[in-house]
């Protein structure tokens, strides 16, 4: 299926981003300093830790959205990466597209130079040089969405990440998505509840696609998740690792909220 709506606008646009970036930056040295990056922080360890009684968070870094616009546009990187740390986060979502989500590669340095923690780098990727752009900048984990590139291009990419120390975080939003992920080898794989097609958001995405991972991958529920409530129907279908960003972002206190989300499970489990 050809992209449409919002993803088809955004890829086209994204086309002509990297074709400018390119221009102005060789790849062979972005890729030599990808190949040198000495950063490390394994993301998929992480989230192997998480269990019903410790839900783990990936807190996203989102100053705005297309479909919400601005968020909080005055956001600190860096306080809210070490805000996400204090919190208990598993991780560190850092939305670098610039026109919708007013991200930047900078952010997601920045939040590498105030975090231990694994940080994922998340946007619209269909090249290669994002890949290796993503690990220079000090990236763990690379965002790869299933709907926007070709089984072959998703397994070229999967295996590059893995060259260069990137996990790659397959994005699904359907049942014939997860089998192109499954063939891919990824073994971390976020469903979205948000069709990127209509922006429109349904968590029963997430429950449809529960019964279809095995024990060797590692799901990722993402969208629409607000609340502890959130949490604990996620766990109710076997996942236990969530990425969450405008909730926490807009949280009075951004770190309790995040703990919050964590102990969702304590009733669960019990």
């Amino acid at each position: 299926m050809r992209p449409q709506g919002f993803l088809k606008v955004v890829m086209e646009e994204k086309k002509s981003e990297v074709t400018e970036t390119r221009r102005k930056t060789p790849l062979t040295s972005l890729r030599e300093e990808a190949e040198h990056q000495e950063r490390s922080a394994p993301m998929l360890a992480a989230l192997k830790k998480s269990s019903s009684a410790g839900a783990g968070i990936i807190a996203e870094i989102k100053k705005a959205s297309p479909s919400r616009g601005d968020i909080r546009p005055d956001l600190s990187v860096s306080q809210f990466a070490e805000i996400y740390t204090r919190g208990g986060a598993a991780a560190i979502s850092v939305l670098t597209e610039k026109k919708y989500f007013k991200g930047s590669l900078e952010d997601l340095k920045t939040v590498c130079s105030h975090s231990p923690l694994p940080v994922l780098r998340k946007d619209f990727i269909l090249s290669s040089f994002q890949i290796f752009e993503a690990r220079a900048a000090g990236a763990d984990a690379v965002l790869l969405i299933t709907a926007m590139l070709s089984p072959n291009q998703l397994n070229e990419y999967v295996a590059l990440a893995r060259e260069i120390n990137l996990e790659p975080l397959v994005e699904i939003h359907s049942e014939w998505e997860f089998e192109t992920a499954a063939i891919s080898g990824a073994a971390l794989i976020g469903v979205n509840n948000r069709n990127l097609q209509t922006l429109e958001t349904d968590l029963s995405v997430s429950e449809r696609l529960a019964p279809f991972f095995t024990k060797e991958q590692v799901p990722v529920e993402a969208s629409g998740i607000a609340s502890p409530r959130d949490i604990r129907r996620g766990l109710d279908h076997g996942y236990l690792n969530f990425l969450v960003g405008g909730s926490i972002v807009e949280a009075e206190e951004p770190a309790e909220f995040i703990r919050e989300l964590v102990r969702a499970g304590d009733d669960h489990a019990g």
